[in-house]
């Protein structure tokens, strides 16, 4: 739950381009509202975008009424420049409401006209804003890249303060990715332009996203610290978000510290903020963070009611990280209640949500790949034009020469003609073999970056979730150390579920190993399966495991067929541990002319594979083999045992 301080502000700190944050009061704005049945279409649009922004803070649903007004009538005008600003005014409502999706589809029609029009300081503000919707829907590629677009624009046009906010932008990306160094040095950018630009809404929040950092690093004190000192600026301020977002930073920093009671009064107060300005972002992280917490003082019933409020919130947002972490605590309630099928429904759902992040920004990234490479086609069908027109206007100055009438300055001409077309012709050659080589290099660059991305990604899935899962063990030692006069069942039963959480962990990490990876080397390969028997011999101590390699050349295989390898292996094993019975498993690797032969057996109860109806575990093996053109075969008697051989040609 602790990268939820960071998505508040971040929020805050993309949304708002204009002057000024601070909120109108009631009064000015029931003034603005007045002033609309006076107005002409223009200043009435305007008016109607600023009621839009200013209710954004307070009532969302009052201020996409207004947005929409605003929409519909600069769309009625056919206005280019109104309806960029329209369309930007209601995506911030919409942001605010949680609806990140449609946020971002207004974005982009804002972004579509201002580039036609030219605008570059408006292209890189709805740059800025579709970076925000795309970090919300945990697409960090996509928010990367749109984030440093803008800055590139800003920088061009000397406008230090609006980069200093994409500074601070940037670094909460790389702090949610778990490069807290890279973050931090992005965060100290934004707050020292913020200094020199005396912007205190900027200052406010690169100092926020500074002390979650510091959390993240466990510096709970310095934290802490910033937290307390930006309150007295955020009341001189006037911003209810920036305030909620701050008692929410301290909730975390009380809960991690073991301070759940002060923690929960944190975050009462933020909740009271955001369901006052209907904030649906704001309030599912609270809700959740309030589940988390009466988890911790072991009230059921309150942690129940506050996680199912969160998780509602959560799918009517469409945000797969909330998800994620709501349905982690109803796993994790239902688990110390005893209610273990409800709690492993929670966490198939829970996983289930990860494969759809991670999904998700594979697609993504593939996008990118496709629209950057379109991009620079364009480009260059832009440069070819450029000379082309360059050419036509040489053309004309030489026909006004012939105004001068003479042969010898006909002749002139036709001379420098011919040259100035082979000095074009060879300009234009060399020009496009420098666009051909710098589309080669910017391909290559965009590879390694989204390779790079990748890996962050799958760090920050492993950090998260790693995390969640060593509190689930720190929480149950915990309870074996309150129940330690109880029964010896009941003790060697929480050893057994801390022992599960720390498998799933080295699971975890494995799965994310395997599926980063372009090659996979056998020697790889082999280290991953080794480690992944250690531990089921840590699991199963009652079961002898065998593991033996008998492969001399030096083999790679592609990330599919090291996914599938590894999959089928851990299947295999996990159905022999579920159903066999066995005392001995052994795993078995070895090199057969031009063949891998894989073959795991055991010496369990068995089964007639003429009577018995395969499971979802057998066919999905079979499916993984198939996929890499590999022979399967498995082969069981009762009473005697199961092998599973698995073939597989050596490239």
């Amino acid at each position: 739950m602790k990268y939820y301080f960071t998505q508040i502000l971040f929020l805050l700190v993309s949304l708002n381009f204009a002057s000024s944050i601070k909120n109108q009061s009631n009064t000015q704005l029931d003034s603005l509202e007045r002033l609309l049945a006076t107005q002409n279409d223009t200043n009435k649009i305007y008016n109607l975008g600023e009621l839009c922004y200013q209710y954004s803070f307070i009532d969302t649903e009052k201020a996409i009424k207004f947005g929409k007004q605003g929409v519909l009538l600069a769309e009625k005008l056919k206005d280019s420049v109104l309806m960029a600003s329209a369309y930007n005014d209601l995506s911030i409502a919409y942001h605010f409401k949680g609806d990140y999706d449609v946020s971002l589809v207004l974005n982009k029609k804002a972004y579509s006209i201002r580039r036609n029009m030219g605008d570059s300081v408006g292209v890189a503000k709805s740059l800025s804003k579709m970076a925000n919707a795309y970090y919300e829907l945990g697409d960090m590629a996509n928010s990367l890249i749109s984030n440093l677009r803008a800055i590139s624009i800003f920088e061009q046009n000397n406008l230090e303060a609006y980069t200093g906010q994409l500074f601070g932008s940037v670094g909460n990306i790389y702090e949610r990715n778990g490069n807290f160094e890279k973050a931090l040095k992005f965060q100290q950018k934004a707050t020292e332009i913020a200094q020199r630009n005396n912007d205190l809404r900027s200052y406010i929040t690169s100092r926020g996203n500074t002390a979650n950092i510091f959390q993240k690093l466990k510096k709970y004190e310095q934290a802490e610290q910033i937290f307390l000192d930006l309150i007295p600026k955020i009341e001189e301020f006037g911003n209810f978000e920036y305030l909620a977002s701050i008692y929410q930073g301290l909730g975390v920093n009380s809960r991690m510290r073991k301070q759940t009671q002060k923690g929960i009064e944190y975050y009462q107060k933020a909740l009271e903020i955001y369901e006052k300005i209907g904030s649906r972002t704001g309030m599912s992280l609270i809700y959740v963070n309030l589940g988390y917490c009466y988890l911790d003082l072991k009230k059921f019933d309150k942690a129940n009611e506050f996680l199912q409020k969160g998780l509602l919130l959560s799918k009517s947002s469409q945000s797969y990280y909330q998800l994620k972490h709501a349905y982690q605590g109803l796993a994790r309630l239902e688990n110390m209640r005893g209610n273990y099928d409800a709690s492993d429904n929670y966490f198939d759902l829970y996983v289930e949500n990860m494969d759809s992040i991670y999904n998700e920004e594979s697609n993504k990234l593939i996008s990118e790949m496709q629209v950057k490479y379109e991009t620079a086609e364009k480009e260059k069908q832009l440069a070819e034009q450029e000379v082309i027109i360059t050419k036509e206007q040489l053309r004309v100055r030489q026909r006004n020469y012939t105004l001068v009438g003479l042969a010898l300055v006909i002749i002139f001409i036709i001379i420098l003609g011919v040259y100035i077309y082979k000095q074009q012709k060879f300009k234009q050659q060399k020009l496009i073999e420098e666009n051909q080589l710098k589309d080669e290099i910017a391909k290559i660059t965009l590879q390694n970056e989204l390779h790079e991305e990748r890996i962050r990604i799958s760090r920050d899935l492993h950090d998260n979730v790693g995390s969640q899962l060593t509190f689930i063990i720190s929480s149950v030692d915990n309870m074996g150390y309150l129940f330690k006069t109880a029964d010896e069942k009941l003790r060697e039963k929480l050893h057994g579920i801390a022992d599960f959480s720390r498998t799933t962990i080295t699971q975890l990490r494995d799965t994310i190993w395997a599926l980063n990876k372009d090659e996979i080397s056998f020697e790889d390969l082999k280290s991953r399966l080794y480690n992944y028997i250690e531990s089921a011999k840590l699991a199963k101590e009652n079961i002898t495991f065998n593991f033996e390699v008998d492969v001399n050349q030096k083999i790679s295989f592609n990330a599919i067929e090291g996914v599938n390898i590894y999959r089928i292996v851990q299947e295999a094993i996990n159905n022999s541990l579920k159903y066999s019975a066995a005392t001995t498993i052994n795993v078995l690797l070895k090199e057969s002319k031009d063949k891998l032969i894989l073959k795991i057996e055991d010496d369990g109860i068995g089964f007639n594979i003429n009577e018995v109806k395969l499971g979802n575990g057998l066919d999905n093996m079979k499916n993984r083999a198939t996929s890499i053109k590999a022979r399967f075969n498995i082969d069981s008697t009762p009473e005697k045992g199961t092998t599973i051989l698995l073939e597989m040609p050596i490239k």
